[in-house]
C-alpha cells in the first residue's frame, strides 16, 4: 500500500508541476548553452575554470553487444565526443531536481546553464538536449531553499543516479576531483547530494574528510539557491564513456583506508546478488560450487562496509558476478584485474565493457538466459538469469590464465 501511495503522490506532484501555475518568477528566463560563453559575458559574475580539454573517446565494442542489443536501449556507441571538463561558480545560483529525469542549473537571473544541466528521455534513458529539460514545461515552483555560503553540487542528473551506488561512484563522487583541480575544494561550505539516507554516500564523504554536518540534500526541497553555487561538467557528459582519470582518482582517494577486518580477503571474488530483490542468478548454488573449485569466495556486498569493500576489490585478481552496481567497486581494483560479467539476455549493456576498458582490465561478458523475454527496459533490468556453466568454466580458465601472466 505504501508503494501505491508513493506513486499517487509522485503523479499528483507531476501534474501540479505541469498544470498549476505557482511562483512563476522562478521559471527559466532563457537558455545559455555554454558555460564558457556565459562566464565571458560582462557583468555575469560567473567564473569558469577549465580542467581537462574536450576529446574523442573510442571503445572497441564486441559483436555480442550488437547481436543481443535490446530494442529498448540505445545502441552502444563506439565513439563519443566528450566535452571539456570544467568547474563553474555561480553567484546566487539555483539548482532544481523536481523532475526525476532532469537536473536544472540556473543563473541568478534564471538562465538554464545547458552544459551543466542534464535531462534524459524517460523511455530510452538517453540524454536529451538542454531545450528539452523538464523545467521549461514546469509551471508550479516551490520557493527555493536559500543556503548561505558556498554549496558544491554532487548531483548527477536524476533517474538511476538518484540512489544508485554505481552512479554515485562514477558520476557524482569524481566531481570532487574537478573541484579540487580547480583549487576550490577548501572554499566549499556544504556538499549537496540527493539523500543523506544513502549511507554509502555519507560514509564515503566522511572518509574523505567531509563531516556529516557539511552534507546537505534535496529531500525537503528539491529547489535550492546558494549564495555561491559550484557545479561541474558531467563526468560522462550524459553518455557511456568514462574519462581515464576517474579510476586513478578513486584509488588514490581511498587507498589509505585500513581494511576494517583482520580476515584476509580472497583474490578471487564472486559478487552475489542474493541480497537484491531482482536480477538474481537462479542457479547460484551451482555457480558458487563451480567457482569454489578455482578458489573463489562469494560475497554479498551489502554485508560489507566501505573499508572492507575497498580492501576486497583492491586485492582482487579476478571478479565475477551478475551485472549490477556492486561491480562498480572495480574502481578500487588494480589495472589487470579481470572481470567475468554475467549479463541477462534482456540487459546486455556495455557499462562495464567501458569501465574495464578505461581501467585496463580484461573483460569476459557472458550472456545468460532469462525466464521470459522483456518488453521494456524496466522488465529487462529486473529479470533474473541462469548462468551457462560450461561457458563460465571456459571464461574462468581464460581469466585465470591471463592474470597469471
Amino acid at each position: 500500500m505504501e508503494l501505491d501511495v508513493a506513486r499517487v503522490r509522485r503523479g499528483v506532484a507531476r501534474l501540479m508541476r505541469q498544470w498549476v501555475p505557482h511562483n512563476g518568477q522562478f521559471r527559466p528566463t532563457g537558455l545559455q548553452a555554454s558555460s564558457l560563453v556565459l562566464a565571458s559575458q560582462p557583468g555575469s559574475g560567473v567564473a569558469y575554470t577549465g580542467v581537462y580539454p574536450a576529446y574523442t573517446s573510442e571503445l572497441a565494442v564486441p559483436e555480442l553487444y550488437r547481436t543481443y542489443a535490446p530494442s529498448y536501449y540505445e545502441p552502444v556507441s563506439a565513439t563519443e565526443q566528450v566535452g571539456a571538463a570544467f568547474v563553474l561558480q555561480l553567484p546566487d545560483g539555483r539548482i532544481s531536481v523536481e523532475d526525476v529525469h532532469a537536473l536544472a542549473v540556473l543563473t541568478a537571473d534564471g538562465q538554464l546553464v545547458g552544459d551543466a544541466s542534464l535531462q534524459f528521455d524517460p523511455h530510452t534513458f538517453a540524454p536529451a538536449p538542454p531545450a528539452a529539460n523538464a523545467i521549461f514545461r514546469q509551471r508550479y515552483f516551490r520557493a527555493p531553499r536559500v543556503v548561505e555560503g558556498t554549496v558544491c553540487s554532487l548531483l548527477a542528473g536524476g533517474g538511476a543516479a538518484i540512489g544508485n551506488y554505481y552512479h554515485w561512484l562514477l558520476d557524482s563522487l569524481p566531481r570532487l576531483h574537478l573541484v579540487e583541480q580547480a583549487g576550490l575544494l577548501a572554499e566549499v561550505d556544504y556538499f549537496l547530494i540527493y539523500n543523506r539516507q544513502h549511507r554509502f554516500a555519507v560514509e564515503m564523504l566522511r572518509e574523505l574528510g567531509i563531516p556529516e554536518e557539511r552534507i546537505i540534500d534535496v529531500q525537503d526541497n528539491p529547489h535550492l539557491r546558494a549564495r555561491r553555487l559550484i557545479v561541474t561538467s558531467h563526468v560522462r557528459n550524459g553518455g557511456l564513456h568514462a574519462p581515464d582519470w576517474v579510476g586513478p582518482y578513486l584509488r588514490r582517494a581511498f587507498q589509505h583506508l585500513p581494511s576494517g577486518t583482520e580476515e584476509p580477503a580472497s583474490p578471487y571474488v564472486y559478487v552475489s546478488r542474493r541480497d537484491a530483490a531482482f536480477r538474481r542468478v537462479q542457479n547460484e548454488a551451482a555457480v558458487e560450487r563451480l567457482l569454489a573449485e578455482y578458489g573463489f569466495r562469494s560475497y554479498a556486498l551489502s554485508e560489507l562496509n566501505l573499508r572492507q569493500k575497498v580492501a576486497l576489490f583492491g586485492g582482487a585478481r579476478v571478479v565475477a558476478g551478475p551485472v549490477g552496481a556492486g561491480l562498480a567497486n572495480l574502481l578500487f581494483s588494480q589495472p589487470g584485474t579481470a572481470l567475468i560479467e554475467l549479463l541477462p539476455r534482456s540487459m546486455v549493456v556495455a557499462d562495464y565493457l567501458d569501465l574495464t576498458t578505461r581501467l585496463r582490465m580484461p573483460h569476459y561478458p557472458l550472456v545468460c538466459d532469462t525466464p521470459t523475454a522483456a518488453r521494456t527496459a524496466a522488465e529487462g533490468r529486473n529479470a533474473d538469469l541462469t548462468a551457462d556453466q560450461p561457458a563460465l568454466r571456459q571464461a574462468l580458465e581464460q581469466a585465470l590464465a591471463q592474470v597469471a601472466v
